[in-house]
């Protein structure tokens, strides 16, 4: 018996490099994606900013529009008067 007539045979060799770049695209794949969504938690992490700020913050963006801006900032400014 030959060595090669175990495992793989003559299409061993251009496979297990391909193997190994696999392992590393899906390395770099894990640890760029688990970044981003750590950066995404963290930078989303509560502010000092008051309801007020924040809700006038989504009506600048677009988020929402002036008559849901006013009937928000009305219901804030009841509770706050509690």
């Amino acid at each position: 018996m030959h060595m090669w007539d175990y495992g793989f045979g003559w299409w061993g060799f251009p496979f297990f490099p391909f193997l190994w770049i696999l392992f590393w695209v899906v390395v770099i794949y894990f640890f760029f994606g688990h970044r981003r969504r750590w950066d995404r938690y963290h930078h989303d992490a509560p502010s000092d900013k008051s309801a007020e700020e924040v809700l006038a913050d989504r009506f600048a963006r677009g988020e929402i529009d002036e008559k849901e801006y006013e009937k928000r900032l009305e219901v804030l400014r009841k509770h706050a008067k509690k």
